[in-house]
This record gives structure tokens, C-alpha cells and sequence, in this order.
């Protein structure tokens, strides 16, 4: 066991050059730091980098910072407490893993490495804000030397990094708190799961961007999802914060605009509980029994809070919940709670996990994952074992670790919801930093003097403008606020043979409010899910409720999606009756006609039936009755009286089907008129010119040429030479019949006329 210690000292600059009388001078201090300093075990060795008490730090050209709740709200007086292994270990190693990917990426920043400086915000805002002074210590201390003593040697000095941009932070409580004091100093900061809508005000959140949406979006979304649900009062838990009041009362105005839902309460969860004061939430929302529904904007420590707080109150499966993003698809919330939790619909950012990260995780080890100070304590719980002897309690159940633990085979492991959103957040400030780089220093290696130290304001800039595929192929963009495009995926928590899963039962995206065009790109773009409704087939005893598996469409898109097929049917049926007229050898139009004037009479009856039954009690019997009966009767229709004479005639009367298709006498007639008109009996021949002749008689033998083009000179009434030029006409009869398309009978040869 060897002492490590790390310190921070902000001293005034002495003059001159520093001699060994001004290291022997700070040279006691370390020894009484490393007196104070904590114990590490050996066996963990040196980590890359330089970790500090309370952060991670990695060595590169450029550093970046990032704020991430690798700990809980501590209480008595604690600022930090439990770890988080999901919300805090997962996001961080996914900042790691795109800091690897993007010093490995040859076409990304190179020659350019980039650092990092990583905090611990314990999820509390206070904490963060003392914790992001770190951030901007090089900015304000003439001389924030950094101290560091190991092993009785001599003191390591090195100088404050210079944060050029944030990752962070995770709560929109922390985030602004932290950008007030960012944007002092001009440090671009990137939230990855911050979605509070204050932070959309560019006014005071000007160097604040985010690559998830706001809650704006996440408010309509959940608005539009409680009505397709059929809620119509529901009450309303928030944290207190500005995510959780600021997400609640976008909600209630969305739901204002937009009619059908009644609030019923709202209450509030205050920022530092009191012993019994969930159990109070819950006897405050047993109070309107009939809103069951409780939409929840909290963070994950309060809803697992709530859920334990029902199961208290033995009121499980009276509540219908439904969670924000900071509930999303975690299992902390819900662990040891499924039954209580069972049934409720949380939303979360539209999404895809990361398979490289699930292979860099999955991966890491207590030898080769060093650089994380917090790793080893995310190892002793994940595994439930302690890597010390003396940590292990006699009759205590806990092992001791063996450092031969493997992550998803010793223990569970699923990727938490936001490290897409990590990554991209990296990739998003990587990319602003390579096109700064590449406008401000073309064709240097390296940093530059205009890049050294990089210009806050005009990295911003640069940042807005990023356009990239982000790690799950999904683009990335910012609008002039910062704030990332609307896109959600809908889930289900649902108990299936012992074992619960979040299931996607649906998506939202901003683009569903627009008009015909914007449906119909949905359709291509997004299409439409199979959902087992409930609410039809709702019993007062949730046990006896039966789903139906519906597609979640609305009334609108269903008549949308038809429309194309209703614009086909009235087409056809407008122009079999103009067509009605046509001889009848040739035409098919009487059958086409009754075939579109019946399913035309068919649908017509069938949108008042069911759009017109939609608030009927039992409208799900009607309405799919009325569907199977309409497009029954529309197909059993073609089939009839289109398909099946024809299928007949081949069957039963092979005799009948040969071809015999004869020619009208007014199409006859008009065509020999037309001949004759320009038969010319006088043969003209001036000035002894070759002409070709007309046809002289309807008898003539038909050439290979149907229509040959004539040119003569030709001279009229007054004398005059006429030159008829590109003038078509038939050189035969039999021609003239096959370029319409029918052949002369033998009736017809006979006569040398077409009958009718």
C-alpha cells in the first residue's frame, strides 16, 4: 500500500526563476498531504492519466470537460451518496469510448488529441457548481499549479488545463446552474440528457446546446399519447427542479391547447424529503380516485420513491403511470418493484444502442480500465464482492473479488438510455473543434497559434453548424436555440412469464402535425406498429382486462392512407361512363361501370358507419365489423363482375375466345372520306416531275407500309404551284383497319366496307 495524494493549490506567482529553495518550501506541504491523503491498494497500480479525489483526468492537446451523477444525492449531510452504475458509469465510460474512438480516427482532429477533465456532480446542483469551478480555474488563478507528491518523491507540479468545451451535465437542474457560470468564460457546453425548456431561451443559455430534444416536444408527445389512450383526467408528480416543473407545466399547457384532458392535481416532490413524505404524495393522490392516471416528470431516485411508497399503500395496479425520459427504460427505478411498475408507458429519445460500446464495456477490467477512479466501486457492486480483505465482515455473505469477473456473464448488464447521446455529444463538439481547425489553421499540423487557446465564441459557432451522422446512424443538428430535433419511442413496462422488459410500442416524431404531405412521408419514413389496446376491453378488475391488438394509426392517417385508393375508384367510375358509348366489341365499360358504381356505394356507406360510431360504446365490434364487410363486398365485386365472365368463357366456351374485333361503318366511312380527299383522279404531272399515286381504288393490295408520307408539287384553282409536304395517308383499307387495331373480316373483304 503506497500513499497517492492529490491536491490543488492556488498560490500567488513568485518572481524570478524557481530555485531549489522554493521547491524545499513546498516541500513540507506534501508531506502533510500525503500524511492526510487516501489509501489506494497497490494492486490497482497507476491509472492512465491523472486521477483526482474527485475527477478523471486525461492528458491531450485540447481538453474537454464532462459532468456526470457517478453518485447519488448523499443524505445527513453527505454530499454525494449510492453509486450509479447506469445513469453515472455508463454515460462516463461512453465519453472514454468516444475519446478513443475520435484519437483513433485518422480523418477526425488529426494529429490532435483530445483530453478530458471528468466530475462527479452527485446529482445535486450545488455540488456541481462547486465541482465546475474546476472547469474554469485555469481562467481565473494567476497561478493554479496543481501539486502532486508520491512515494516520498519530489513534488510533481503541473499547471491547470485549459476546458475549451463540456459534456454535460445530466440534470437540467445541474446544467443550468453550471451554464450560468460557463457562459462567463465562454465555454460551449453539450448536454446529453438535459431537456428542460428554459434552456431553450438563447438569451441566457447562449453557449448551451443539446443533442436530445427539448421537453417541449416531449410535453405534446405525452399529451398526444394520453389522449390516444383515452385518459381524460389525470394528475401530474414532478421533482422539484426545472426539469420536473418546468416538464409539467409545459404538459399542462400543451393539454390546454389541445383539449380532452382535465388535471386533476399536481403535485410536487420536494427537493430534500422529509421521512414519510412519498406516503403523504400517494394518500394526496388517492384523493381523486378517479384519476388514476399520474403523469410523472421526476428524476429516477423519486420514482423508484413513489413506486415503493404505492406498494406501501397496497395500491398496486391502481395507477396508471407514465414516465418521462428520466424514467425512460432504466431498471433502477423499477427494481424489486415490477409488479407496481407493471403496465406503465414511459418515453424516451428516439434511439439505438451501440454494439461497439457493448463490446468496450463488456470488456473492461480492474487491469486495463485503470483510468476510471471510480471503476473499482462500480465493480465491487456490480459483483457484490470487495476487493479488500479487510472490507469483508465475518458472517457477511459478500466474497472477495478476483479480478476474474466478467461484465454480462458474471453479473446483468443492458446499455443505459443515453449513451448514444454521450457519444454524439463528444462527436458533435470533436467535429465543431476539426472544422475550426481546418478554417482557422489549413494545411498545419497540429494546433495552431489561432487555435492555442481556442475562442469559446467562435467554437459556438461552429458547433451550431455541426451536420453529421452520429454514432447510431441518426443525424445530428442543432436548431438556432440548440436544441436537437423532436423524435421519441414509446414504451411499455410489461410482466411476461416471471421475467419484465420495456417493450416499444410506438414512436413520435415533430413531423406528425403537418398536413397530407408530412403523412404521407410518415407513412415511408416511420411506418406504423401493431399496440394492444386496452381501453375498449376495460374491467374494474385489471386481471379480467382483454387488449386488442389495434394499429396505432389515427383516424386521420387511416383516411389519408384510403384516399389514394377512394381518388383511383371515382377516376375509373368518371371515366367508364364517359366511355360508355363506344361500340360494343371493343369496349368494357358496362362491366368496369357496375363494378365501380358498387364499391363506390359500398365505401360511401361505410365512412359515416365508422367514423360516425366512433364514440359508441361498442364501436370496436362495429367498426371492424363494418371493415371486413366493406372490403369483403369491394373484392368479392372485382372478382364478380370483372374476373369471373372472363374465367367462364375460358372454362366453358373455348370456342368463344379467339380473336374477332370488327370495325364500325362511321369509323369506315371517316376514313375512306378522309382517302378520298386527297385522291387526286387528274394525276397531275407539270413540268414532267414524278408523282406517286394515291390509291386508286379500295381493291389495291396492302403493302408492308401502313402510312406512306407524300410530297408533291401540286397546282390549284388558280394556277399556282402547292407544296404538300409531311401529308400522311392510308395506302390501303386492310392498313388502315390494322392501325386501328382491327382486323377485316371476311364480311368485310366481300363488300369492301366494315359493317357494324
Amino acid at each position: 500500500m503506497q500513499p497517492v495524494v492529490h491536491g490543488s493549490l492556488g498560490l500567488s506567482k513568485m518572481p524570478g526563476k524557481r530555485g531549489r529553495g522554493w521547491w524545499w518550501a513546498r516541500l513540507p506541504l506534501c508531506l502533510i498531504l500525503s500524511l492526510y491523503g487516501p489509501w489506494v491498494p497497490s494492486s490497482l497500480g497507476k491509472p492512465k492519466g491523472h486521477p483526482h479525489m474527485n475527477s478523471i483526468r486525461i492528458d491531450g492537446d485540447i481538453t474537454l470537460g464532462g459532468l456526470f451523477p457517478v453518485h447519488g444525492r448523499g443524505s445527513e449531510g453527505k454530499a454525494c451518496g449510492e453509486l450509479k452504475k447506469e445513469k453515472g458509469i455508463h454515460r462516463l465510460e461512453a465519453m472514454l469510448f468516444a475519446l478513443d474512438r475520435i484519437n483513433n480516427d485518422p480523418d477526425l482532429l488529426p494529429n490532435i488529441t483530445l483530453g478530458a477533465r471528468i466530475l462527479d456532480t452527485c446529482s445535486r446542483d450545488t455540488h456541481a457548481l462547486e465541482q465546475s469551478l474546476t472547469f474554469v480555474q485555469a481562467l481565473i488563478e494567476k497561478d493554479g499549479t496543481e501539486v502532486r507528491c508520491g512515494s516520498g518523491g519530489p513534488p510533481i507540479i503541473t499547471k491547470p488545463e485549459r476546458v475549451v468545451g463540456v459534456i454535460g451535465a445530466s440534470g437540467s437542474s445541474v446544467s443550468i446552474m453550471v451554464a450560468n457560470i460557463l457562459r462567463l468564460f465562454k465555454i460551449p457546453q453539450i448536454s446529453y440528457a438535459s431537456t428542460a425548456p428554459d434552456l431553450s431561451d438563447n438569451s441566457r443559455y447562449d453557449f448551451f446546446s443539446r443533442v436530445v430534444p427539448s421537453d417541449t416536444y416531449q410535453a405534446q408527445a405525452m399529451v398526444d399519447i394520453v389522449r390516444a389512450l383515452k385518459w381524460n383526467y389525470v394528475s401530474t408528480l414532478a421533482s422539484e427542479g426545472s426539469y420536473g416543473e418546468s416538464g409539467v407545466e409545459a404538459f399542462i399547457q400543451k393539454s390546454r391547447e389541445d383539449g380532452g384532458v382535465c388535471i386533476a392535481q399536481s403535485v410536487k416532490i420536494p427537493r430534500e424529503p422529509k421521512t414519510g413524505e412519498f406516503d403523504k404524495i400517494i394518500k394526496r393522490l388517492l384523493e381523486t380516485s378517479n384519476a388514476r392516471a399520474i403523469i410523472i416528470f421526476a428524476n429516477e431516485d423519486d420514482i423508484r420513491r413513489v413506486l415503493e411508497a404505492a406498494r406501501r399503500a397496497n395500491q398496486t395496479g391502481h395507477f396508471f403511470w407514465m414516465g418521462s425520459d428520466s424514467w425512460g427504460s432504466k431498471s433502477a427505478p423499477v427494481l424489486r418493484l415490477e409488479e407496481v411498475a407493471e403496465g406503465a408507458v414511459t418515453i424516451l429519445p428516439k434511439r439505438m444502442s451501440v454494439r461497439g460500446f457493448d463490446r468496450y464495456f463488456s470488456s473492461r477490467t480492474l487491469d486495463n480500465n485503470r483510468r476510471n477512479i471510480w471503476f473499482a466501486e462500480f465493480w465491487e457492486d456490480n459483483f457484490h464482492c470487495k476487493l479488500s480483505r479487510h472490507a469483508l465482515k465475518k458472517g457477511s455473505h459478500i466474497k472477495k473479488c478476483t479480478n476474474r469477473e466478467r461484465i454480462g456473464q458474471d453479473s446483468a448488464y443492458e446499455q443505459e438510455g443515453k449513451v448514444q447521446f454521450v457519444i454524439d455529444a463528444v462527436y458533435a463538439m470533436g467535429h465543431a473543434l476539426h472544422a475550426m481547425h481546418r478554417d482557422l489553421c489549413p494545411g498545419r499540423v497540429g494546433l495552431c497559434p489561432r487555435m492555442d487557446p481556442v475562442d469559446g465564441t467562435q467554437l459556438l459557432k461552429y458547433i451550431r453548424n455541426v451536420n453529421f451522422s452520429g454514432i447510431a446512424g441518426n443525424p445530428v443538428t442543432f436548431n438556432e436555440n440548440g436544441d436537437a430535433p423532436g423524435r421519441y419511442d414509446i414504451y411499455q413496462y410489461q410482466l411476461r412469464n416471471g421475467s419484465a422488459e420495456y417493450k416499444v410500442i410506438g414512436s413520435w416524431t415533430d413531423h406528425l402535425h403537418l398536413r397530407l404531405l408530412g403523412i404521407c412521408v410518415w407513412f415511408v419514413v416511420d411506418p406504423s406498429h401493431s399496440v394492444v389496446d386496452f381501453q375498449d376491453q376495460r374491467t374494474l378488475d385489471p386481471r379480467f382486462a382483454r387488449g386488442v391488438l389495434k394499429c396505432d394509426i389515427s383516424d386521420l392517417s387511416l383516411i389519408c392512407l384510403l384516399g389514394y385508393s377512394m381518388l383511383l375508384m371515382v377516376t375509373c367510375t368518371v371515366y367508364a361512363i364517359k366511355t360508355r358509348g363506344v361500340p360494343e366489341t371493343f369496349n368494357e365499360a358496362k362491366p368496369i361501370g357496375f363494378t365501380m358504381y358498387t364499391t363506390c356505394i359500398v365505401w360511401l356507406a361505410f365512412i359515416p358507419i365508422f367514423f360516425g360510431t366512433s364514440q359508441s360504446a361498442d364501436k370496436l365490434y362495429i367498426q371492424t365489423t363494418t371493415l371486413t364487410v366493406s372490403v369483403s363486398l369491394s373484392a368479392s365485386v372485382s372478382l364478380g363482375m370483372l374476373y369471373m365472365p372472363k374465367v367462364y368463357i375460358i372454362l366453358f366456351h373455348p370456342e368463344q375466345n379467339v380473336s374477332k374485333r370488327k370495325r364500325s361503318l362511321k369509323a369506315v366511312v371517316t376514313a375512306a372520306t378522309m382517302s378520298n380527299k386527297f385522291t387526286q383522279k387528274g394525276n397531275f404531272r407539270p413540268n414532267g416531275e414524278a408523282k406517286s399515286e394515291l390509291c386508286e381504288n379500295l381493291e389495291a393490295p396492302a403493302g408492308p407500309e401502313r402510312w406512306r408520307p407524300r410530297t408533291w408539287p401540286a397546282r390549284d384553282s388558280t394556277g399556282h404551284q402547292t407544296d404538300l409536304r409531311h401529308l400522311y395517308q392510308p395506302c390501303n383499307l386492310a392498313g388502315l383497319h390494322s392501325q386501328a387495331g382491327g382486323a377485316m373480316t371476311s364480311e368485310d373483304d366481300a363488300s369492301g366496307w366494315g359493317r357494324s
